[in-house]
């Protein structure tokens, strides 16, 4: 409080605090909410705490179903008007992992199979003959890991819904794509052979059903 404010004040809270000692007849939270909006706001942060130890005097403040937490709120609400909303309680739930895409690249050599392990009823392998140099494979992020050597690429996929683009040499000699055992596509030379849907000569789309 500030050292210049009116002595009535102090008096006033005085008067209050001797009440702890003493029973005296009950004040509502409505009537200190009226004192305290009829007089500086000094007074009103006061009137607040007073009506705080009052509470923690003569009723348990924690005791359940008590109305003094309601009192001090509305007080504490009606002298400093609303303030920031808690912040929830509980745990929050944890993040939800934004997995990167995967893939991989490969030279394919003169005679190269890509090997699919599993069948997906809905997962699709689109084609694409490039003129690059490189076997390049990419996946959704978790859909499948990669196993490559010299003559092969296997895609431990998932039987999930999931789109695989695969770019082939357009200049390659031979590369062969597997989907359990069971040969989807064969390229040899200038000459494709594959199942599913041809876009155009350059694109396939291969449905990696059983």
């Amino acid at each position: 409080m500030r050292i210049d404010e009116p002595t009535h004040d102090q008096d006033d809270i005085n008067a209050l605090l001797r009440q702890l000692d003493h029973p005296g007849p009950p004040v509502s939270a409505e009537v200190i909410v009226a004192r305290a909006q009829g007089r500086k706001p000094g007074w009103g942060r006061w009137a607040a705490g007073i009506l705080l130890v009052a509470g923690l005097g003569g009723v348990a403040y924690a005791v359940p179903g008590s109305p003094v937490p309601g009192w001090v709120n509305a007080v504490v609400a009606a002298i400093t008007g609303p303030g920031t909303p808690p912040a929830p309680s509980g745990p929050l739930p944890p993040p939800v992992p934004d997995e990167a895409p995967a893939g991989v690249a490969v030279a394919p050599g003169g005679d190269f199979t890509i090997l699919f392990t599993r069948t997906a009823d809905s997962g699709l392998a689109r084609i694409t003959l490039t003129g690059g140099s490189d076997v390049v494979v990419r996946a959704p992020g978790g859909a499948a890991t990669f196993t490559s050597d010299i003559r092969r690429l296997v895609i431990d996929n998932l039987p999930i819904s999931a789109v695989y683009e695969i770019s082939i040499p357009a200049g390659a000699p031979r590369v062969e794509i597997t989907v359990q055992g069971r040969r989807v596509f064969l390229k040899e030379g200038d000459r494709v052979t594959a199942e599913g849907t041809t876009v155009s000569s350059q694109q396939y789309l291969l449905p990696l059903k059983p």
